[in-house]
């Protein structure tokens, strides 16, 4: 379980993320949405420790493993280097089973890879040591769907096993099927809204994320009108 309570970032004088509370459960995906700039990012950096907050507390039962938005390996290095030096950062080993793949191509060096493949090193980065409370900033931002579906998959099996995932993203499709609830951010309050709230009965997950796109582009809409008057 991950708790938040009244957290708040400014970046040069400008508050960037505002009095933030929520509580993120054991065996669930909360989705951080909302546009450009409205903080999905520097939460989950705060959450990490990457950032520090101006104010309020963030209590994790667990180890945190984090997907940032974008690179952070070492391009110099092959993926078996990555993983051995990220792994004895953390004090842990490398497993015998990799997620998405990765054990086919641990000789590479990582700037000979593809942005899909540096992608699936950075997950499987994250995995080691098996943390209780995933991150993932935008992972499938610009990727093929054939990666979205196995991340899809994955994260499907890492809430049933009990994780507590964090899940921010733009586009309604890549979530549609696998979150519980959502919290949009934006000018004012972040506004929080289970599954249910905003998508209706479950359905096909193209019907899902079309219901679920109808709901997004409303709160779009209505944040827009409120900070224009």
């Amino acid at each position: 379980m991950l708790e938040v309570r009244s957290l708040s970032f400014s970046y040069h004088k400008r508050p960037i993320v505002s009095d933030l509370s929520f509580t993120a459960p054991s065996g669930s995906v909360t989705v951080l949405s909302g546009p450009n700039g409205s903080g999905k990012s520097t939460t989950l950096s705060l959450i990490a420790g990457i950032l520090k907050p101006d104010s309020g507390s963030i209590h994790a039962d667990g180890r945190i493993g984090y997907v940032p938005q974008g690179t952070a390996l070492f391009e110099d290095m092959t993926v078996l280097d990555n993983l051995r030096f990220f792994a004895s950062e953390a004090g842990e080993r490398i497993p015998d089973r990799l997620p998405l793949g990765v054990g086919s191509f641990l000789k590479k060096k990582v700037s000979s890879l593809s942005g899909g493949m540096k992608k699936r090193v950075s997950i499987a980065v994250a995995l080691l040591g098996n943390p209780m409370i995933l991150l993932f900033d935008e992972p499938v931002e610009g990727l093929d769907l054939i990666f979205r579906d196995e991340l899809s998959t994955m994260i499907r099996n890492l809430r049933t096993n009990g994780r507590t995932i964090l899940y921010a993203g733009h586009e309604t499709a890549e979530y549609a099927d696998f979150y519980d609830r959502m919290i949009f951010l934006g000018r004012g309050k972040a506004q929080f809204f289970e599954k249910a709230a905003l998508s209706g009965p479950p359905g096909r997950p193209e019907e899902e994320a079309a219901r679920l796109m109808v709901s997004y582009r409303m709160l779009l809409s209505s944040r827009t009108q409120t900070s224009s008057v």
